[in-house]
């Protein structure tokens, strides 16, 4: 294999077509590897238009979510050859010592055919991500992959890399599960990264134009930066919860970067990278202590660049919005995702009122601030009522733009556990996209009546209540639907 120097990582990027805002994680672990004195590249699927998943910027803009981007304005274009032969094509020129598959459950099997065009080449696989490290058994049992990454991976993918370059064996490296010759060896020991001493991830290892993503319909050069890892909340859909408690006994999961850190990157950036737009990374941006969110405040005032974030409607404030419009904020995300307040509080456990969203969604609408505001439906035991409590919640608003995503029961899940046990997943089943495609089979919503809520969500939001009878004819998926939904698209103003 020869020395660390010449020592070769592809890192494989599983993602789905045109889905465009570069992933923080893998730029971590292609700085670490780079950083330790390791040739690190990238195999990225995004621009491919045959990558295995459906289109989810084209369904959103369909189903009125979103405004369509033209990306051929910045030189996007889709790749119309096969991924898989361009894979092996890669790594056939690239040689690599050590493949390293990035994936989350709706890509995972995307990732597995990619491995399956190298299997004969004898390069060792680590997969890591969610999936895996949720599913780590059934991820160790897949005969493509010889290492699983169980939590954050960029110390684990470095100590392996030097334990396979100089020839001695990666038992014991936390994090990390190894299979050899048909005996799988667990991690000894768990261990979370030092966020604070992390160096600043670099996206130089992606195509250039990977830069690009748009927000209100206008493409960005958009870098994404972290200001924390975990979450203080216990939403019942989300692995965050699941995290906390797999790592307790290896410190604390939730972390924050200094404010000095989080600036050093943002002057970074725009140096190196001419960023005009930020995604702030924080599972709960408001969330954040009030002397630290402070702090940021008056540190980028200087900048004036936009930025959007993800909050909840119980950390939202007079003073904060102010803070924020004052410093160039340009959208704030809130999650509402249930109408219906029981259900949020009891299945869910998201704990806040419908008046309480009501009045979070007033203080953002009354700023300068775009208001962006996030659903789902199809949740275990929702029934069409329930649905339509969400859809009555978000008419009393006027967002400017609404996502809705079909609940998808994600490995390392409390509802991924409840659907389970109610027999509304198969044992096999398997999360293949997030946008359109319902997995439950339950009795309260079928499938085709998730489908049909998904496509006129934003339709019954919107118009007046007059056209409900013609909406409700869209929702049916057969011709005379598709009619009534183009018709419907073309009168309802979103």
């Amino acid at each position: 294999m020869g020395n660390k120097n010449n020592f070769r990582v592809l890192l494989v990027y599983a993602n789905a077509p045109m889905e465009p805002l570069m992933p923080l994680g893998v730029a971590c672990l292609a700085t670490a590897l780079r950083e330790a004195g390791f040739d690190a590249r990238l195999f990225d699927t995004t621009f491919y238009k045959k990558s295995g998943t459906g289109n989810s910027q084209d369904e959103r803009a369909l189903s009125l979510q979103i405004k369509a981007a033209d990306y051929s304005s910045v030189g996007i274009k889709s790749l119309e050859t096969d991924p898989v032969k361009d894979f092996a094509a890669v790594v056939a020129d690239f040689k690599p010592d050590l493949i390293g598959l990035s994936c989350v459950e709706l890509t995972y099997t995307q990732g597995l055919r990619l491995l399956d065009a190298v299997k004969g080449c004898g390069i060792p696989v680590v997969v890591g991500g969610c999936f895996a490290t949720f599913s780590p058994e059934e991820v160790i049992s897949c005969d493509l992959v010889d290492y699983v990454c169980v939590g954050e991976g960029e110390d684990a993918i470095v100590e392996l890399s030097r334990r396979i370059s100089s020839g001695v064996s990666p038992a014991g490296i936390p994090n990390l599960w190894m299979k050899e010759g048909g005996r799988v060896t667990k991690c000894a020991g768990m261990k979370i990264v030092d966020i604070e001493s992390a160096p600043i991830p670099r996206f130089d290892i992606f195509d250039p134009k990977r830069i690009y993503r748009a927000m209100a319909g206008r493409i960005y050069r958009m870098v994404p930066i972290e200001f924390s890892r975990g979450c203080p909340y216990q939403c019942t859909y989300c692995s965050a919860p699941s995290y906390a408690r797999k790592f307790s006994g290896s410190g604390r999961w939730l972390r924050f970067k200094t404010i000095g850190q989080v600036i050093a990157e943002i002057d970074f950036y725009i140096k190196e990278y001419d960023a005009e737009y930020f995604y702030f990374i924080s599972e709960t941006f408001l969330a954040m202590p009030a002397i630290y969110r402070r702090e940021f405040y008056d540190a980028y005032k200087k900048y004036k660049r936009p930025f959007w974030f993800n909050t909840r409607p119980e950390t939202i404030t007079e003073d904060d919005i102010k803070e924020l419009e004052d410093i160039g904020c340009h959208r704030i995300s809130i999650g509402v995702e249930s109408g219906n307040e029981e259900f949020r509080t009891n299945r869910l456990k998201r704990h806040y009122s419908n008046e309480d969203c009501l009045k979070a969604v007033d203080i953002v609408l009354r700023s300068k601030i775009q208001l962006s505001v996030n659903n789902m439906l199809g949740f275990p035991d929702e029934t069409r009522e329930m649905v339509f409590d969400t859809i009555e919640l978000n008419r009393k608003f006027k967002a400017k733009n609404r996502t809705v995503s079909i609940f998808q029961p994600f490995r390392g899940t409390e509802l991924y556990d409840y659907c389970t046990a109610k027999g509304y997943l198969g044992s096999e089943s398997m999360c293949a996209e997030s946008f359109a495609t319902p997995l439950l089979d339950m009795p309260s919503l079928s499938q085709d009546e998730i489908k049909g809520l998904y496509r006129t969500f934003n339709l019954y939001v919107n118009a007046d209540k007059s056209l409900w009878p013609h909406i409700k004819k869209a929702e049916s998926l057969d011709e005379e639907g598709d009619r009534a939904l183009s018709d419907l698209i073309e009168k309802v103003k979103v």
